[in-house]
């Protein structure tokens, strides 16, 4: 799928709008008519991918590969509904409209719009081309190779409602186990495997995975995304978005990835809320390995780029994608920015707009993540700035002189053409005005926490050698390792060999730069035996800044204390997954060639089974919470049927002056199960014995079940110690796994 793909054109141009009309229709009546599967199936393809396949028409970009399509009209038709609906949004309510973001006005508002681009694409691209169905069709061969991926999707959804319903996990594994054999597989088998299916073979994978968590129970699973259900909450009952001063996390407020987004998509597919977060976001990030492949692909042949996809669907926030929605379409928008910036078939013009498209709405997705963008890109062009001087400083003067007299004998210019930067200081000022803009006048909180951020990390330096001092960072440097179980140790030493990995990866085309690098257009060696093609030094600079902004993060005091050391490591990983396969040719071709994908394999498949918790499950480790019903993620995380019940029946008939108290986790349930924004973590009972409720106290299923309540250091405390706490309270409300006292 990923090379040139044959197309057609329609017999006529005037079906392009019929077909588009006839669609729309369809939509409006299954909308409308509430008709169940049709409208589920339909809205999902319209959000999902029409706008985007309109799009890229208007761009003039449809003559792209299938693959590079397939991503870029996924990604396009998010933006698209994020910033129509926030148009929507922001236009309507002049016109007396007080709740825009409800069902008929946006139905009609996206058919409208939809049919003005479908409009737009007719005259503006004179040859509209669809993809020739036949390109589609797979022989026999490829169809032997895609039957194992097309299943695992199947097994990961039985092998789920197996585990939900009975605690059996035999299919989990057997499908954990079959991914890594099957990569093994394709190694082996590479010279033979049809280049066009690893495509599906990564999504394949993909979906499997990401759906794993999602699919764990009925009700949403994490921390953050408690309070990023509620926002949607909040905007689908209002019917509008707006900034809402009622909830813990007010950044929140400028995330239309959790509000907007999810909102439009609810009112024309009309499923399960709780089941747009576990599934939906999972599924539109599922294509974050594509990008990875495509990135891989232009450098590397099609085993090292699908290695590389490998190492990347073994990440944290992959295989968690339900734990912080924003973040993983944040992370997906910053991915598909730099994508087409190294893209030939995609002209200077394209770059620019998909550019600016994408950084827009990581944006208004997810602010860390939209402030590590600014910083990648403020670093890649200083240090851009300063390799032309550096290169003409190191250039030998013979080999100088040498390419002169060619130039000359040839009638060429003398002056060295530079290679042509896409990252450019006004690119950069136009992203942080959209930055300033959206987190400073339109948001507002963002912004001041960003700086208040910064000013943090700074102030601490002075504290650059206290462990304590950096968070999640000490761990990364082993604090607390010799208390933990053998699969962690195993994991600790496995991620470590992926950064050396990686840091070979840099540090080596780093000083093989003449080799392996396209400084001057003008003057090309071979590139090395490993690579289709040099790297473009743009590629490469952004590739050593990552790794700078990765290594700044770790070793800097604060910096993980503030924000989660996983979400960095994932996003980075978007740009740094090649070089943990150049990495481990390099350090191969220190001994031997030919075992370079062996070398590869030997530290993928172990870091891939311990990231999914299977090699836990077989050292008795901690318990994963996809694999067990037991542990302190579990316990910690799972929310329960009786503690849904529970936590609506106290939204709807409690009291709104009296207050509400629960456990440190409690109150997160609370926030998301009962549409409860201000119930009080319960300190000074839980973790010193006194009763200084006044109000109701919500007891979760650990506290019904196991007596036992969980603090803000995620300690348990026993409800037996404290036996005359609740003498002076009433038992009003027990479904035998919660409970509601007043």
């Amino acid at each position: 799928m990923a090379g040139k793909l044959k197309l057609h054109t329609y017999p006529n141009r005037r079906w392009f709008l019929i077909y588009v009309f006839i669609f729309l229709l369809t939509l409006l009546i299954s909308v409308s008519f509430n008709i169940p599967i049709l409208r589920q199936i339909q809205g999902f393809i319209f959000l999902t991918f029409v706008p985007g396949w309109l799009i890229l028409h208007i761009l003039k970009l449809d003559k792209l590969p299938l693959t590079e399509k397939l991503i870029l009209c996924v990604g396009l038709s998010i933006a698209f509904t994020m910033f129509a609906g926030l148009l929507i949004n922001s236009l309507y309510p002049l016109f007396g409209c007080s709740t825009p973001l409800t069902t008929n006005p946006l139905l009609i508002s996206f058919c409208i719009i939809t049919f003005v681009l479908a409009f737009i694409a007719y005259f503006k691209n004179r040859d509209i081309l669809l993809v020739n169905i036949s390109v589609l069709r797979l022989n026999t061969k490829e169809n032997i190779y895609l039957l194992l991926p097309s299943i695992l999707p199947l097994l990961a959804i039985l092998g789920m409602r197996i585990m939900n319903s009975t605690d059996n996990n035999f299919t989990l594994m057997m499908l954990l186990f079959l991914i890594p054999v099957y990569t093994i597989f394709l190694a082996i088998m590479h010279n033979k495997v049809p280049g066009r299916i690893y495509t599906p073979i990564i999504l394949c994978i993909s979906i499997s995975l990401v759906l794993l968590l999602g699919l764990r129970s009925n009700y949403i699973i994490g921390t953050d995304v408690h309070y990023e259900y509620y926002i949607f909450q909040q905007t689908l009952a209002n019917g509008k978005w707006q900034v809402l001063t009622n909830v813990m996390q007010y950044n929140l407020n400028s995330c239309l990835s959790i509000s907007i987004l999810p909102t439009v998509y609810q009112l024309f597919i009309n499923m399960n809320s709780e089941y747009l977060f576990k599934i939906l976001y999972p599924i539109l990030f599922s294509i974050s390995p594509l990008v990875v492949y495509i990135i891989s692909r232009k450098y590397l042949n099609n085993l090292y780029s699908f290695l590389a996809a490998m190492f990347f669907m073994s990440q944290y926030y992959l295989l968690n994608a339900e734990f912080s929605p924003r973040t993983v379409m944040a992370i997906l928008f910053f991915a598909l920015a730099f994508m087409p910036l190294f893209h030939n078939g995609i002209t200077n013009i394209q770059k620019n707009i998909l550019f600016i498209i994408f950084t827009a709405s990581c944006v208004v997705s997810h602010y860390s993540t939209t402030y590590i963008l600014l910083i990648v890109l403020i670093l890649t062009w200083i240090v851009m700035q300063i390799i032309p001087w550096i290169t003409k400083k190191r250039r030998p003067i013979k080999q100088y002189s040498k390419e002169i007299n060619n130039n000359e004998r040839n009638g060429l210019s003398l002056t060295r053409s530079q290679p042509q930067y896409h990252i450019t200081l006004g690119l950069i000022t136009f992203i942080f005005c959209i930055i300033f803009l959206w987190y400073s006048q339109v948001t507002s909180t963002a912004f001041s926490s960003g700086v208040n951020f910064i000013a943090t990390s700074v102030s601490s330096l002075k504290n650059f050698f206290d462990m304590s001092s950096r968070g999640q960072g000490a761990e990364i440097f082993g604090s607390g390792l010799g208390s933990e179980s053998i699969p962690a140790k195993i994991y600790f030493s496995l991620t470590w060999i992926t950064i050396l990995f990686i840091a070979v990866g840099i540090i080596s085309i780093l000083f093989s730069y003449r080799h392996d690098i396209t400084i001057h257009s003008d003057y090309e060696d071979k590139s090395s035996q490993y690579l289709i093609q040099k790297l473009d030094v743009e590629f490469f600079i952004l590739s050593f800044v990552c790794s700078i902004v990765l290594t700044m993060a770790v070793i800097l005091p604060y910096v993980f204390v503030g924000y989660d050391m996983t979400r960095t490591y994932t996003q980075m990983m978007t740009i740094l997954s090649p070089f943990f396969v150049l990495g481990g040719i390099k350090i191969t071709n220190l001994f031997r060639k030919k075992l370079s994908s062996a070398i590869i394999l030997l530290v993928l498949i172990p870091y891939f089974l311990s990231a999914t918790g299977f090699t836990y499950q077989i050292f008795h480790g901690p318990p994963s919470i996809i694999l067990n019903s037991e542990g302190q993620d579990y316990e910690v995380r799972f929310v329960h049927e009786q503690e849904s019940f529970c936590a609506r029946w106290l939204g709807t008939y409690n009291l709104n002056v009296e207050n509400i108290y629960s456990d440190w986790f409690g109150i997160v349930k609370l926030i998301s199960q009962g549409n409860i924004p201000s119930s009080i973590y319960a300190q000074s009972f839980i973790e010193n014995g006194q009763l200084t409720v006044d109000g109701y106290f919500y007891l979760p299923y650990t506290g019904v079940v196991d007596n036992k309540l969980l603090d803000h250091n995620y300690n348990w405390h026993n409800i037996t110690n404290y036996p005359y706490e609740f003498q002076d309270k009433d038992l009003i409300y027990s479904n035998g796994g919660s409970q509601v006292w007043y």
